[in-house]
Order: C-alpha cells, then structure tokens, then sequence
C-alpha cells in the first residue's frame, strides 16, 4: 500500500537516481568552488590594476616576431609571437576605465552563470527538470552570456589598444580588434538547450493536463 499523495506526471519522469542525484548536487559544490575562484581572481587583478601604475596587460600579435635567448649559449633565435605582456607605466583615463571595469564585467559574468548553473543542476537534482523556472534560469544564461561577451569584448579591445598606444606613444598599427569566437558559438547552443527545456517544459504541462 501507498502513502501520501498521487505521484503526478510532473514528478515521475524528471525525478533522478541517487547517482545522478549526488553528481548533481557535487556540481552546485564545484560550482561554489567556481564562484570563489573567480572572485579571488578578480580583486588579485584589481590589486594589479587599482593603482594605475605600470599595469600588466596581455596583448594579442598578428604576423610578429621578436628573438629569443633560446639558442646555443643564450643565441638569440627568432620566434613568432601571438600574445606578450605589455607594462603600460600611466594608463590613459579611457584606459584606466577599461582596466578596472574588464575584470568586474567578465568576473560578474562567470559568477552569474555558473550561480544559474548551480539553480539548475539543484532544481534537476530535485526532481524539477521540464519546469517554467529552468526554462527562465537557461534563457537568462544566454542573456548573461551574451552580455558579457559583447561588453567584456569592448573592454577588452580598449585595455589593449590602450596599452599599445601608451607604449608606442600612439605610432604602432598593430591589431585593433579581438575577441573569442567560441563564445557565440556557447550562446548558440545554450539557446538550443533553452528552447528544448521549453518545449520539454510544454510537453510536461500538457502531460499534467491528462493525468
């Protein structure tokens, strides 16, 4: 004999195993763990930057080369180089802007993602997979997403034009534009994972809707 309350369509189909149920729930820790690092991460580079003082700033190269103390007995050797470390020793203001507000923008954007990852591997865990409140969790990821690639990459293109103009004192035409392609990709196909729990989510209601 049973006890409780009949088991609905909405429970039995999304409710997990205890394996599945535990790698669910040890994904929110990680994703704690996730969260603190970049939080770390972010006032470690502030301190770096905070100063406006002979700031470190990775640069992008395109079709550069520079020798290298890498041969026999410290020879030079030529090498070909797509990214280097720039100290920029005073930072233009628009600059100053940029270096301080790069790492808050991507920092808030990891946290807020992973944070509704956590929601959604936690909402799984509990049995709450096809539901209105993951299908908004997901398609608020992609809106996160999306907005911290667009302005982190505007950020971005501003430290290190920034950088190269102060180092060159505005003579080195060098890249101008970079940004990380794979992020639109991500974007895409979380808005596929958000469409299917909406739908998901729809077949669920209408399965409700009969039992």
């Amino acid at each position: 004999m049973t006890t409780g309350g009949p088991m609905t369509a909405y429970d039995a189909p999304t409710r997990l195993d205890r394996a599945d149920t535990i790698g669910m729930y040890a994904t929110v820790c990680i994703a704690a763990v996730a969260v603190a690092a970049t939080i770390w991460g972010v006032i470690a580079r502030l301190a770096e930057v905070v100063p406006l003082r002979d700031v470190p700033v990775l640069v992008p190269f395109i079709d550069e080369v520079a020798d290298l103390p890498i041969g026999p007995d410290g020879a030079p050797v030529t090498v070909a180089v797509d990214q280097a470390v720039v100290t920029v020793p005073e930072p233009a203001a628009a600059t100053g802007f940029a270096l301080i507000a790069e790492p808050l923008v991507h920092g808030l954007a990891i946290v807020a993602g992973v944070v509704m990852l956590a929601l959604l591997c936690w909402n799984v865990a509990r049995g709450r997979a096809f539901s209105r409140a993951n299908v908004r969790i997901v398609f608020s990821g992609v809106g996160v997403l999306a907005a911290g690639w667009l302005f982190g990459t505007i950020l971005t293109n501003m430290t290190v034009n920034g950088a190269l103009s102060a180092v060159s004192d505005y003579t080195y035409e060098g890249i101008t534009f970079s940004t990380d392609w794979a992020i639109p990709f991500a974007i895409l196909a979380l808005g596929l994972v958000g469409a299917a729990f909406q739908v998901g989510a729809r077949l669920q209601r209408d399965t409700d809707g009969l039992v």
